[in-house]
């Protein structure tokens, strides 16, 4: 809950991968892989600038075994924490994912010029190997604003968080805060955006503060690849078929609910003119309430098919209803109507979603 996470998106219609200091980077799930590392050695570094001299970075070998257990099962705010099929304990990252990369020397460069040495990793590596992800760590990156500089010089495309769910302020260029949610929810694994029409292909996230010990902060990855293998077919069969549909509510004015934007916050806007254009380009139905909200709903695929195979990507979890009634705030003595809460989500024909 102490940990302070700075996000910011790119468009998928650039291709390159992200890395990051000190850092979980969270791409999006159709880049992640298993992979097994090559070289534990191997050595990136950018182009020349004015000078010869330039940062090099250095995969190598990380021990987890000194990492804590962390609790599933029964985890408080932890949607499905109470269910048997869920498993105890977190398990530890697997050897070799996600690369690591450091620094190789203790040389002075900037922000632009360590950003040239990871593109050539995110190149060379995140999408070039197949790895998905990576994980920079020790690399001289002290505030926002230097993050901002790294990310500003990767040469990709930024994109907004228009029509996002979570309340994020913007710190820098291009930087917002991951989320404000409750520091004491959980959130579950998600594909980032997917329950938008138009979501990220590359997500960075940089750690500034981070969390005291037995406070949390674990940021978890998943080759979602794995996750619609290990689906029961039947599950996914039904998914495939009627698809899933979105639905989502939106007060007028301030923070309804902890962490949850009013309309005016998820769009950045207070013009309902320009509501309506960004729900009509998206071809979605939407109607306005008495008091000012917004309510709209559309329906998504819950797979993509991606470099040649399907991939489970939906927030069918994340964005049920139930997700509400599991936070902190939630006062069950004074329910929340399904269709007045933040989200939620349900087949394509609009059938409810069975809780296993």
């Amino acid at each position: 809950p102490n940990l302070i996470y700075i996000i910011v998106l790119f468009s998928h219609n650039k291709s390159y991968g992200l890395l990051v200091p000190r850092l979980w980077v969270k791409m999006m799930t159709q880049h992640l892989r298993r992979i097994s590392i090559a070289c534990c050695h191997r050595s990136f570094g950018s182009k020349p600038h004015v000078s010869k001299v330039k940062p090099m970075l250095l995969e190598t070998t990380v021990d987890w075994s000194s990492l804590p257990t962390v609790k599933l099962r029964g985890k408080r705010f932890l949607l499905g924490s109470e269910s048997p099929n869920i498993p105890e304990f977190l398990s530890p990252p697997r050897d070799g994912f996600p690369p690591v990369y450091v620094p190789a020397d203790d040389g002075e460069f900037s922000p632009e010029a360590w950003a040239a040495a990871a593109r050539d990793v995110s190149r060379g590596v995140v999408d070039g190997r197949g790895a998905g992800a990576a994980l920079f760590r020790n690399i001289p990156l002290n505030t926002a604003k230097d993050f901002s500089r790294f990310v500003n010089s990767l040469g990709l495309k930024p994109m907004s968080y228009e029509g996002g769910v979570t309340m994020r302020n913007s710190v820098e260029h291009n930087v917002d805060t991951a989320s404000n949610e409750h520091p004491a929810m959980s959130m579950g694994l998600h594909n980032e955006m997917s329950y938008t029409h138009y979501y990220p292909r590359k997500v960075i996230f940089y750690c500034e503060e981070p969390a005291e010990p037995g406070k949390g902060g674990e940021s978890v990855m998943v080759d979602v690849r794995e996750i619609l293998r290990k689906l029961d077919p039947e599950v996914v069969d039904k998914f495939r078929q009627l698809g899933i549909r979105y639905h989502r509510y939106l007060p007028a004015h301030g923070e309804f609910f902890h962490g949850y934007n009013s309309w005016r916050d998820a769009f950045r806007t207070s013009s309902r003119d320009d509501v309506e254009t960004y729900l009509r380009a998206r071809n979605v139905a939407w109607a306005w309430g008495k008091d000012g909200s917004v309510s709209w709903w559309y329906n998504l695929p819950a797979m993509r098919f991606y470099k040649g195979e399907w991939l489970w990507f939906n927030q069918a979890n994340l964005h049920n209803a139930d997700f509400t009634t599991a936070h902190p705030d939630y006062d069950s003595a004074n329910p929340i109507p399904v269709h007045q809460a933040p989200f939620n989500s349900q087949y394509g024909d609009g059938s409810e979603i069975e809780p296993e």
